[in-house]
């Protein structure tokens, strides 16, 4: 996994999937991140009052404060499928 440092210094060239596998212990399925994951940032957004269709931008940032451990990149790309 590509250290947070290195993500901002150098970019982020990690697989947002396998950050995801890493962070909730679970393989991602064919499409998609991981389906704890999915689940996890569904639970996030609902609990912040952030509904289906909200801002992304506000979806990424509600995320990487509930989990620090997430990149930009993988938080765009949960948040991507989780707010659909």
């Amino acid at each position: 996994m590509q250290s947070h440092w290195s993500a901002v210094i150098f970019g982020d060239r990690e697989n947002p999937c396998q950050r995801l596998e890493d962070i909730f212990g679970e393989v991602s399925p064919l499409v998609g991140p991981p389906v704890a994951a999915r689940e996890w940032a569904t639970r996030t957004l609902h609990e912040a009052g952030l509904t289906e269709g909200c801002a992304e931008l506000a979806a990424i940032r509600c995320l990487r404060s509930a989990e620090p451990r997430l990149t930009l990149r993988t938080a765009e790309y949960l948040a991507e499928h989780a707010v659909r």
